[in-house]
């Protein structure tokens, strides 16, 4: 069966179509709205693509904005910036993100920092912002998993010799105040990041304190030196002794304390210049909620800096309390004490001076005389204070026979003095001998005023070296030698 055949042998569904009219639909046809409606859907399908698309992008962007604006590189894409960039590239951080420092933990923690960084970008960019920028590091931050989570319970560690633990700092108030990690670990300090500074330490121990009592108290860092220090003359100085005696250790180490950390009124100004800011400037209890617990405003910031050290000066310092009435009376003392002054030496050699002991910790005898002038008098009972007996004994010996020796040193250089006025020597040599003579006899003159028990070390060298020239001056002339029998140390056995 051909097609032809096969279509007519079909039965007609519809009357009209045989009689050769166009077939109707069974389906109503489509209403406008209806069209309207796909045409809608359609339109929506699109855009909601192309909204996909965007957020999608969007996302893509902002994440790797995210990402790059997170990267320390990009913080030091601001100048002002590059100091705090290398001072955290050398330190012990340097593998730990800045935001991770400085932003708390937390998702919505760290969209607030972005936002945050963004305002500060924004400022610079339309140069608005100050030259310094500010940003604070929260305990939350510090204290994570992964980092110093359990430094509380770490228990003690040195630092610089001292033993420390953080517990007694962050859980507790410390002279009533309420510390953070930052109170003590600088954000950056002489080109160290999150470096402790001493000083913020000597702020709070010593502020308004009284030396060697309570936060100030010296064995609260320092243990007792356990050993020998040699005096001189056979003799040594063990603290141990002095501690178990009871000695202050104020005795020896006055003027080690240097300042009292006090706050110039000028410096509130520098941040607040509004009456209203200033209204509260002496509630302390206020001012350090405000700038340490709440803020971290760097303690020297606000406060003078408390320097606590041996003092280089101190020796000065220590004589000047004689000098407002007798200028320079001291001048030798503070010499020998210092190991300095001699002609006939040119080293060093340090003492009791080395270790900056001031005058009082000897003299402390008091005379008056009768017309009423006070004078301090050191004597071996100051000695016998810090000293062992043993050691006290030797003082008066070796002392002694330095002193006899200054007669016998005197008396060789009258002889030189003599054999040059009558010996037959070329002018200009003759000068040059008068010369020597002169500085030798400002040496012996130095060391009876100088008093060689201040500094036995260097009384003993520089009259060593006094009477190696009056030898060699008595062979230049022909003269018999000097005769000075100076006193030889103690070799200790074992």
């Amino acid at each position: 069966m051909n097609r032809e055949e096969f279509d007519a042998s079909r039965p007609s569904s519809d009357g009209a179509e045989a009689n050769g009219a166009e077939p109707q639909s069974s389906q109503p046809p489509a209403r406008p709205i209806d069209v309207l409606r796909q045409r809608m859907e359609w339109l929506a399908l699109r855009a909601i693509a192309l909204l996909g698309s965007l957020l999608l992008l969007a996302g893509i962007l902002v994440a790797g904005a995210g990402w790059y604006t997170s990267r320390p590189d990009f913080c030091r894409s601001c100048h002002n910036m590059e100091p705090y960039y290398k001072s955290w590239k050398e330190s012990s951080h340097r593998d730990v993100s800045c935001i991770k420092c400085h932003f708390p933990p937390g998702f919505g923690e760290k969209v607030r920092g972005k936002m945050l960084g963004l305002v500060q970008l924004a400022k610079y960019v339309t140069e608005t912002g100050g030259p310094r920028p500010a940003a604070e590091i929260p305990d939350a931050s510090c204290l994570r998993s992964g980092c110093h989570e359990t430094r509380l319970l770490s228990g003690r560690v040195d630092f610089h010799g001292v033993p420390f633990d953080h517990r007694d700092h962050l859980a507790e108030l410390r002279r009533g105040k309420k510390l953070r990690c930052t109170s003590c670990h600088s954000q950056i300090v002489q080109g160290s990041h999150m470096t402790v500074t001493t000083s913020t330490c000597f702020l709070c121990h010593f502020k308004d304190g009284v030396f060697n009592e309570g936060l100030g108290a010296c064995t609260r860092c320092h243990q007792i030196p356990q050993e020998e220090f040699d005096m001189g003359g056979g003799v040594t100085f063990q603290h141990d002794v002095a501690y178990e005696r009871g000695v202050d250790c104020i005795n020896c180490h006055d003027r080690e304390i240097r300042g009292n950390g006090e706050v110039p009124h000028e410096r509130c100004t520098v941040c607040h210049n509004r009456e209203d800011d200033l209204a509260r400037i002496d509630d302390h209890v206020f001012l350090h909620q405000k700038h340490v617990t709440e803020h971290k405003v760097d303690c020297l910031e606000c406060h003078l800096e408390i320097k606590h050290s041996l003092d280089p000066h101190k020796i000065e310092h220590a004589a000047s309390d004689c000098q407002s009435c007798h200028p320079d009376h001291h001048r030798e003392q503070v010499w020998m004490l210092e190991g300095v002054g001699a002609k006939s030496l040119e080293t060093t050699v340090g003492g009791m001076g080395a270790v900056r002991i001031t005058c009082p910790a000897c003299h402390r005898v008091k005379e008056t005389s009768p017309t009423g002038t006070v004078l301090w008098k050191a004597s071996l009972e100051a000695c016998a204070s810090c000293h062992s007996e043993r050691d006290t004994e030797k003082f008066r010996p070796y002392y002694d026979q330095l002193q006899a020796a200054l007669g016998q040193m005197e008396s060789s250089l009258a002889d030189i003095r003599k054999a040059l006025e009558t010996g037959k020597l070329p002018a200009e040599r003759s000068a040059s001998l008068a010369s020597q003579i002169k500085d030798l006899e400002y040496d012996i003159s130095f060391l009876k005023k100088g008093n060689v028990i201040h500094n036995i070390h260097y009384g003993t060298e520089l009259s060593r070296a006094i009477v190696r020239r009056l030898t060699a001056l008595c062979h230049e002339l022909k003269i018999p030698e000097p005769k000075v029998t100076l006193p030889t140390t103690e070799k200790k056995t074992d």
